[in-house]
């Protein structure tokens, strides 16, 4: 067997063929997975798919072998603006000129093709995955799921789904889409398709929990760590229900175990936009618990008020074990809070100094960086991770016809219209 999935709280363990998102014992904690091997070998294939030792998936199917990875690279001219001596940028979107071929402008794509290839060698093989999105998860799983011809259900704003549920292919498979009115938030977006998915026929994509995800995206570490022969000294990323900031981690832990990487975790640095901060307000105070402000309903006052909502979930995953307090605890790690001028004036600056436009929360990170360096919490020889977690989408439009993902259906009042939506879903599918 390849590898085992283990729960952090009560240590029960799972085999490689079950789908499980969570532990049935009812533990307010991660799974993890464990590989048989320890020592990983970079293998002869496109894009991710070369640290497959480290994937929970058996095959690949040949449509996914495209070079979809991140394009990790040493910088140059951003690195000096910022008086760093070794920037190292994780760059997940479409850069041709750097060999980054990513069709969604996502580093969502590395959890989408992971969770997709998971779910085909598991006995949950064939059912519907329901996926929540504020944009861009959803918009990687309606890519490789067009390619793959699997059955996907997304569901999100309506505002969103114009903005940014987008392809490049005419999506005409089985995949369907529900939007949520303007006077729902991107939680009430989770709720709903949290329901959705306990119906039979369907299985939840399942967010931060979902083990395929995480190591998918973890695979932006290994690149890191594989061109520099070492684990970096920091790691930045902007935080929303903060699997990436987890994976990282992980990775980094399997790096160590690895034996060839160096011994010291790096150091997680997360960013979010303000004033809809709640990890950040969390870790601040050193408590594992987010104030009750950030996860009433009454927080979408400050959600409207961020540029970057990608980021506004009002339930992280940061109080459970394995979690983001777990996770920034066990390397020191920081938090920034930045506002929405700072991201605007990063996005510039990395256009300006790198030659490629970037997404928002791509933004968000670059300008913890520079309140780090401001603060003096990293030091101008430290081997810094930045991810740039999405760009390229100004050149994309140039180059490639963009499809909308149009609505199925538009809901109002998720609570009210709960029966209607699962009838129309159970048909649809």
């Amino acid at each position: 067997m390849k590898y085992t999935i283990k729960c952090l709280d009560c240590g029960k363990i799972f085999s490689q063929n079950e789908y499980v998102i969570k532990c049935p014992n009812g533990c307010d904690s991660l799974l993890r997975t464990e590989y048989k091997k320890k020592q990983i070998t970079k293998r002869n294939l496109p894009g991710m798919w070369k640290y497959i030792d480290w994937l929970p998936v058996q095959d690949v199917d040949k449509k996914l072998l495209v070079d979809a990875g991140s394009t990790t690279y040493k910088s140059l001219k951003l690195a000096k603006k910022l008086g760093l001596n070794n920037l190292i940028i994780s760059f997940n979107g479409y850069w041709p000129e750097k060999k980054a071929n990513q069709l969604t402008c996502s580093f969502k794509d590395l959890e989408a093709q992971t969770v997709l290839q998971r779910i085909i060698g598991t006995k949950a093989r064939g059912k519907t995955i329901v996926v929540a999105t504020d944009g861009n998860t959803g918009k990687s799983f309606i890519h490789f799921s067009f390619i793959l011809g699997y059955p996907l259900l997304v569901l999100a704003k309506e505002k969103r789904r114009k903005e940014k549920l987008w392809a490049v292919n005419p999506t005409n498979g089985p995949i369907k889409v529900i939007s949520l009115s303007e006077e729902n938030d991107y939680y009430d977006v989770i709720c709903l398709a949290d329901k959705i998915s306990k119906e039979q026929g369907f299985v939840p994509e399942g967010g931060a929990r979902n083990i395929a995800r995480r190591d998918g995206m973890g695979t932006l570490l290994l690149d890191a760590a594989f061109l520099e022969k070492r684990l970096p000294d920091h790691y930045f990323q902007a935080l929303g229900s903060g699997p990436g900031a987890i994976a990282a981690y992980e990775a980094s832990l399997r790096l160590i175990n690895d034996g060839r990487f160096g011994d010291t975790l790096p150091k997680i640095h997360g960013c979010q936009n303000y004033p809809f901060v709640p990890m950040y307000d969390a870790w601040v105070r050193k408590s594992r618990v987010i104030d009750p402000k950030f996860q009433k309903k009454s927080a979408k006052k400050l959600i409207d008020k961020v540029l970057c909502t990608a980021l506004a979930n009002r339930h992280p995953a940061y109080s459970m074990k394995g979690g983001i307090f777990d996770v920034l605890k066990d390397t020191n790690g920081e938090f920034y809070s930045v506002t929405n001028d700072e991201i605007l004036y990063a996005c510039k600056l990395f256009e300006k100094t790198e030659g490629i436009d970037i997404e928002e929360p791509a933004g968000v990170a670059l300008s913890g960086l520079i309140q780090a360096i401001k603060q003096k919490k990293v030091n101008k020889d430290d081997c810094i991770l930045l991810n740039i977690s999405g760009g390229g989408f100004k050149l994309l439009k140039k180059t490639m016809k963009i499809h909308e993902m149009p609505a199925s259906f538009v809901v109002k009042n998720p609570e009210k219209q709960l029966n209607e939506v699962i009838k129309l879903t159970k048909g649809w599918f």
